[in-house]
């Protein structure tokens, strides 16, 4: 199947799902998915909208919701627009080729001569250590009447350094505390992201000023500015989404293609909306 709209609704009947039941699911009008499937694109808002309704339809039905948006781009012509960009854009992408594989080269040089400094550096401080050492026993040299002691000492050390050699296997069980860190980082599972918000905010037309307006998605200002009169704007987010107005009653919202509402009813109080409600 080349449609969209037909490609949706045969799946969505194969799995015996009314489409009440999924306009439900996925908290949109069931109105909207209607006009998905017939393929009446003119009773949607707008193209942004559109796709959104798409990938949480095909999400929702374990359908590819990449290849969803690709059919649906192809069935309305935008399919050659794509294919153009790459070859024009293939001498841009050669040129930035070659910087990139230089930058790379200088990098791993500096960095081998780091690491050779660092190793010399090294080396030079275990020199004066060992100077240090040999030094200490010049003191000794002044005592040489106490020859037999020293032999007497030098057996009595002997059984030192054999215990000396039980510390040394203390420093395996730092080995061992590396095989759990491994363990740990065996385990990484990669959470599913829910199905985007679509929020569509738009100033009444009667407005006389319109409003200040702060959009928040998933704890990111995305949007801050004044907006006029009769202007729309279309937001997403996966988890949340917050709209703070300084004119309320002049900003309508609607969500997942559900039914505009006004979100303030004093004007010039600011007002936090947010989706879903807290």
């Amino acid at each position: 199947m080349s449609n969209v709209g037909d490609r949706l609704r045969a799946t969505r009947e194969s799995q015996g799902l009314p489409l009440s039941q999924v306009a439900a699911e996925i908290h949109i009008v069931e109105q909207s998915l209607a006009a998905v499937e017939q393929g009446e694109y003119h009773r949607l808002p707008n193209d942004v909208v559109i796709k959104g309704f798409i990938r949480n339809y095909a999400q929702f039905l374990g359908l590819s919701a990449d290849e969803m948006i690709e059919l649906y781009r192809r069935e309305r012509g935008e399919s050659d627009r794509i294919q153009v960009v790459p070859t024009t854009r293939m001498p841009r992408t050669r040129s930035y080729v070659f910087p990139s594989f230089f930058g790379i080269f200088f990098v791993t040089v500096f960095l081998i001569g780091l690491t050779y400094m660092v190793l010399n550096a090294q080396g030079r401080v275990g020199q004066p250590i060992a100077i240090g050492d040999s030094g200490t026993p010049t003191p000794a040299v002044a005592t040489p009447t106490s020859l037999p002691t020293l032999t007497e000492e030098v057996a009595t050390q002997a059984p030192i350094v054999a215990t000396g050699e039980n510390p040394a296997p203390t420093q395996s069980p730092p080995t061992a505390t590396a095989r759990p860190a491994g363990a740990v980082a065996t385990p990484q599972p990669t959470p599913t992201l829910p199905a985007p918000i679509v929020v569509q905010v738009q100033i009444v037309p009667e407005s006389q000023e319109g409003s200040w307006m702060r959009v928040t998605a998933d704890g990111t200002v995305i949007y801050e500015q004044i907006m006029l009169p009769a202007e729309q704007q279309v937001f997403l987010a996966q988890r949340q989404i917050t709209i703070r107005a300084g004119n309320p009653t002049d900003v309508q919202v609607s969500v997942n293609g559900l039914e505009p509402e006004i979100i303030g009813q004093i004007p010039g109080q600011p007002v936090d909306w947010s989706w879903p409600p807290r």
